[in-house]
């Protein structure tokens, strides 16, 4: 399963989003198909939606708004794993945004 994949399974089962559209415009900033061609070829994130979509987690970690334990456990995670992977694909260490 790629980052892309695990990281769609957990904002789903944390109930911070319910359909492959809504993952790929509110997360990503793309168009609604884009994580299911993704998925279909078997591509992972790209430089730029994974640091888009860490944008996104950080500022809904910011906000905080009604927000449960597990929901911020799931944006936590999900950070640490897309920090990590800029870090080890990109030679990216601690985006910023």
């Amino acid at each position: 399963m790629t980052l892309l994949e695990n990281t769609y399974h957990i904002l789903k089962a944390a109930e911070l989003t319910t359909t492959c559209e809504a993952f790929s415009r509110d997360y990503v900033a793309k168009s609604p198909n884009w994580f299911a061609w993704r998925r279909h070829a078997g591509r992972d994130f790209s430089l730029a939606a994974a640091i888009q979509c860490l944008r996104s987690i950080r500022l809904q970690r910011q906000r905080g708004l009604a927000l449960n334990g597990l929901q911020i456990r799931a944006l936590a995670d999900l950070e640490y794993e897309l920090l990590q992977h800029l870090n080890e694909c990109y030679f990216i260490n601690g985006v910023s945004t």
